[in-house]
């Protein structure tokens, strides 16, 4: 799996533990119907709560795509009471009714409201509800507070960021490393004398022109066998190839790729040698050969100095 996958995993199992959003559309008594684009009576979905002291969740617990987030039903707050199985707690010792609220303008067609089911609640233990009921079961009141779960979520998550991104950030240190390590081709000439020695040649050749290569075919050949050749020991990529000499000529790196696509029929040398030479006719050997010390290519330096 690429990094790029592994953090994206991350943010949606934490977008997963956001708190739950009021509806966009519909009063607190009501949920969003997707497929009829009105609001719904969570009374007439639901029924009344089964269990005294309950009332409704905000928007029946549907956020406005049609999802549970919560449970349609959760227990009165501290100081309030709903003995007679409102909608809604209500300060205990007052008789709790259903509130007048706001109707919605895209309210849903009214039917008759279910009747109350039976109350599932023992104690601590209940049963946890399904998407897909009509008369849920209502969750087991804990200790901890509704409000706190999500923060829950958000702890357990942290530990599994934390390791993808430890993760990602491995992978992604050794495909560097990867990509750094290049060897000089096996039977190359890279020893400091050789190159000082061949740079020493450097003057003789600034005045001639970069096209001459192309007529000196013996040169060229050599040339050819040197920095063509790509990989090297272990399969990593060699140092000092026509693909980092192409670099070197400000060519991307799909020109390079594409250049060694055509072997062997066509030398990637030559067809850089033809493309930097009609891109700018006045290149010279001169500075082929300081690309060429530049990469620590002594070897291919002293090919290069028979020409001068």
């Amino acid at each position: 799996m690429r990094p790029q996958h592994l953090l994206l995993s991350a943010a949606l199992f934490l977008a997963q533990a956001v708190p739950h959003e009021a509806s966009q559309h519909c009063s607190r008594l009501e949920y969003w119907n997707p497929d009829n684009l009105c609001c719904g009576s969570c009374l007439q979905r639901f029924g009344p709560p089964p269990c005294p002291d309950y009332e409704f969740s905000e928007n029946c617990g549907l956020n406005d795509f049609g999802d549970h987030v919560m449970h349609p039903f959760k227990k009165c707050p501290s100081g309030q009471c709903n003995p007679d199985f409102a909608e809604l707690c209500g300060f205990c010792g007052s008789r709790t009714t259903a509130p007048t609220l706001e109707r919605s303008r895209q309210r849903c067609r009214e039917k008759p409201a279910p009747s109350k089911a039976p109350c599932p609640l023992k104690r601590e233990t209940t049963s946890v509800p399904s998407s897909q009921t009509t008369s849920p079961a209502i969750s087991s009141t804990s200790r901890t507070s509704e409000h706190t779960v999500p923060w829950q979520a958000l702890i357990f998550a942290l530990p599994l960021v934390l390791v993808l991104l430890v993760t990602s950030a491995a992978i992604l240190l050794f495909a560097l490393q990867r990509h750094s390590l290049c060897h000089p081709y096996p039977g190359s000439n890279t020893s400091q004398g050789s190159l000082v020695a061949s740079e020493a040649e450097l003057p003789n050749l600034a005045s001639q022109p970069l096209s001459r290569l192309l007529d000196e075919l013996e040169v060229l050949e050599e040339l050819i066998v040197l920095l063509d050749p790509e990989p090297g020991p272990g399969g990593a990529l060699a140092c000092g190839t026509t693909r980092h000499l192409a670099a070197k000529y400000g060519l991307p790196a799909s020109w390079s790729t594409f250049a060694y696509s055509l072997r062997p029929s066509h030398s990637p040398l030559r067809a850089l040698i033809e493309m930097v030479v009609a891109r700018e006719p006045s290149a010279s050997l001169g500075q082929l050969g300081t690309h060429l010390a530049q990469l620590g290519r002594a070897d291919a330096l002293q090919v290069l100095s028979k020409l001068a």
